[in-house]
Parts: C-alpha cells; structure tokens; sequence
C-alpha cells in the first residue's frame, strides 16, 4: 500500500487517471501560452518515456518527468541564451491554495534525472480539488472559468538539484500526513519566489 498513499488499487488507479489526464490539458495550454514568449521558446516537446495516457502500470518504476522539451531560454538576467535539448520536466498541478508538496523519492528521481519541475497552482478560494464524479471536462471548465486564480512557474533543474540538496542536508524532510506518512516537503506560498518566477495563466 505505500505506493497508493492508503487508497485501494481502484481509487488509486481512477486517481491516477484523472490527474494525469489533467496535467496533460495543462502541460499543453503552457506550450500554447508560451508561444509569443520571447524569453522561453519551446520548439519541440515529446512525452518522457510513457505516452502519458493515466494507465496503471503495475510493475517497474514510475519515477521521473512526464515530458521533455527543446529550444531556447533567454530571461532577462541570464548572461547568454541557454540550448535545452529534450530536457526533462514534471508538471505539478496543486489545486490547494497557499502550499505545494513534494516528496524526497520524486525529489531525488527529478534531480537525479536533471529535470525541472512545472508548477501550476491556485491562488484563489476556488474548490479545484478533484471532484467526486472524475468528471474532467466539467473540471478543465471550472478550472478555466477561475483563471485569474492560477498562476505557473518553472523550478529549473539547477534550482531542483540545489534544493534536493539542501533539504537533505537540512533534514527538512518530514512525513507527510495527507501523502501516507511518505517522507517529504512543504513549500509555503510566501516561499514559493525564492525557488521560481510567478507567472500568470492566461485566460481563453
């Protein structure tokens, strides 16, 4: 059951489903929106060892990113423009205002893969949970209805390797309640500039 978080196998496979269906909407609507971007140019992107689809995999490791992108970061204070060629990335969709969550196995499985992790996350007093019925177009609905509310950043991966680092030799990791007592840590909102750029969701 350690894997599951104490869920039953069915509710964890429907869990699994819907979530990564849904990261897949928001993954793609962050290519879309990043289009005119002329600091970040995604010119290609593929699915990072799996086709992403929510399948239940019952055997074998399901540690590490979702995708991988290629093209062009050239922010404002970085001294020369920077080649990704299929860098890995994770998307991290935290519907609960105020915190995100990460555990030290993901942790460690993204630095150790070099990849950076997307957070997309509500700001606002929407209810962005999973809903009940596993509706997801009545959920992406909702979602973009609350646009306003959300916002994404990149945790890049030289930023995702220095805090693995630093929470290991910290001894921050901590059980984690709500995630099976699976050893992990919380970012606060108010921490959340110290570890990537806030950046608006754009609305349709």
């Amino acid at each position: 059951m350690s894997r599951w978080d104490n869920r039953s196998v069915n509710t964890f496979k429907r869990d699994i489903k819907f979530g990564t269906q849904l990261e897949t909407y928001f993954f793609r609507e962050w290519i879309d929106q990043n289009l005119d971007n002329p600091h970040l140019q995604i010119t290609d992107w593929s699915n990072n060892g799996c086709d992403n689809n929510g399948d239940f995999i019952s055997t074998g490791s399901t540690f590490g990113a979702d995708y991988k992108i290629t093209g062009i970061m050239n922010y404002i204070d970085m001294p020369r423009k920077k080649e990704m060629v299929d860098w890995p990335v994770e998307v991290k969709w935290v519907p609960t205002a105020g915190k995100l969550t990460l555990k030290e196995a993901d942790l460690k499985a993204y630095a150790k893969e070099n990849a950076s992790i997307l957070f997309i996350y509500n700001t606002g007093k929407a209810n962005l949970r999973k809903p009940k019925d596993y509706n997801l177009d009545t959920h992406i609905q909702r979602i973009e209805s609350n646009a306003k509310d959300i916002r994404w950043g990149m945790m890049w991966r030289d930023s995702v390797k220095k805090f693995y680092r630093e929470c290991k030799r910290g001894q921050v990791f901590k059980p984690i309640s709500y995630m099976g007592n699976k050893s992990g840590v919380v970012i606060e909102s108010k921490n959340f500039k110290w570890h990537f750029g806030e950046h608006k969701w754009k609305t349709k």
